[in-house]
């Protein structure tokens, strides 16, 4: 079986069980940031770790990938993916998909700058697809997918979020 037939059977097997089941699709994510002398972090989440730092211009070593990096990485990836997995749920050809991200920001912002925003002023989205389904095929692809794509939502609409800060 190829990863593309795998990739939609693995699918329909899920949706197939959280349909007789709703309770199994319920799930909590849970990561941990930890840093110590300097600004290089490590991100934990399950078995997987990632190296974190700032750029050297803003007192950080320049030796791992920014946190914007990662959120650039997350929202892309998560778009590329979740089109993908669509296609190969519907037994739809993608040969490949493309997702790249721009985003404009006042660099003030991060440093605590007065009237200024640390969130970008601006985020642009570009996807490209090489398949041979129609054009409206996969325009209506993307579509659907982007309405269930949970980091693209997450940039895209207000959730709300709890902070609990213990002085240790």
């Amino acid at each position: 079986m190829d990863r593309d037939a795998k990739a939609g059977e693995g699918q329909r097997r899920a949706i197939a069980v959280f349909e007789k089941r709703p309770d199994q699709a319920l799930c909590t994510n849970r990561g941990t940031a930890s840093v110590g002398d300097g600004l290089a972090c490590t991100f934990s989440d399950g078995s997987h770790d990632i190296e974190i730092d700032m750029p050297e211009a803003i007192g950080g070593t320049g030796t791992a990938p920014s946190p914007g990096f990662f959120g650039r990485a997350a929202i892309c990836s998560c778009i590329a993916i979740g089109i993908k997995m669509t296609a190969t749920r519907e037994n739809r050809r993608l040969e490949t998909v493309n997702v790249s991200i721009e985003q404009d920001f006042d660099n003030r912002g991060v440093l605590g700058f007065p009237e200024t925003s640390a969130v970008p002023s601006e985020t642009r989205i570009e996807i490209g697809i090489s398949s041979p389904e129609s054009a409206e095929t996969v325009q209506d692809l993307v579509d659907r997918t982007l309405r269930a794509d949970p980091w693209y939502l997450s940039f895209l609409e207000a959730q709300p979020v709890r902070i609990n800060c213990t002085a240790i």
